[in-house]
Parts: structure tokens; C-alpha cells; sequence
């Protein structure tokens, strides 16, 4: 069973992972878990262009790891073998994408909580990964 957990790095994805966690007796398969986050490229290119291609990949590269940090520090206490992604873009469609690609059988990730009307008005990662996965999402608080 191949998993793919987003996270963003935040306390709300902590809280899903530990969930995942607990949950990984569900599944009769040994699980393949593989920690994902995407950072939002950078809005300005002409600033980017200024910094330059390598300081810009170091930003990427040093945010991601930190997002990861956390996960990555509680899945290895927890002595739970994983694999990790980074990758830049729009979080849902990358999130979408890489599953596909790399023949994901589910995709997990947290919640942030919202009401399903604050969803619908500011939509979410969420809602778009569960809106357009091929495979299905677990979606955990």
C-alpha cells in the first residue's frame, strides 16, 4: 500500500500524521509512506531572476526541510520507515499529480477545520485534492 501524505509543516498536519499513524493497522498491505510538501513558487519572477537559480533552489530546498521537520521527527521516533518529496507549485494540482504519476493507492492529509461554507468561499487544499485525486483521500484532524 503506497501512501501519500501531504503536509504543510503546520500543527494541524502533525495532528494528521500522528492520526495516519494510528491508523496504520487498518491496512493489511505493508505501507510504503511517503511525506510530500509543496512550497508555492515565488509570485515575483523578476525577483527571482534577480536572486538568482541557485539561491531561489536553496530557498526551496531549505523550506521544505522544514516543513518536513516535524513529520520526520516524529515518524522516525516512532521507527516507521518513509520516503519524502519536495516539489513547488500549486499545492492540490502538484499534490494530484504526483499521486498519479507515481501510482499512489491513497492519499492522506489534514484538515485546517473549516466550516464547509468557508471551504466552498475559499476553497482548500483539501477540498481540491478530494475534488480531483484519481485515487481516494483520507482526510484526518
Amino acid at each position: 500500500m503506497k501512501i501519500l501524505f501531504a503536509t504543510d509543516g503546520s500543527p494541524h498536519a502533525l495532528a494528521a500524521l500522528k492520526s495516519l499513524i494510528e491508523r496504520l493497522g487498518w491496512f493489511r498491505d505493508a505501507v510504503a509512506l511517503t511525506l510530500l510538501n509543496v512550497h508555492p513558487a515565488l509570485p515575483y519572477r523578476r525577483a527571482a531572476a534577480w536572486a538568482g537559480k541557485d539561491v531561489i533552489a536553496q530557498y526551496y530546498e531549505d523550506e521544505g526541510d522544514a516543513a518536513l521537520k516535524s513529520s520526520i521527527d516524529e515518524l522516525e521516533r516512532r521507527g516507521i520507515a518513509f520516503t519524502t518529496e519536495k516539489r513547488v507549485g500549486e499545492a492540490a494540482p502538484t499534490i494530484v499529480a504526483l499521486a498519479a504519476e507515481q501510482r499512489y493507492d491513497l492519499i492522506a492529509m489534514g484538515t485546517h477545520g473549516h466550516t464547509a461554507l468557508a471551504n466552498l468561499v475559499l476553497g482548500s487544499v483539501a477540498t481540491k485534492v478530494l475534488a480531483t485525486a484519481p485515487v481516494p483521500v483520507l482526510l484526518l484532524r
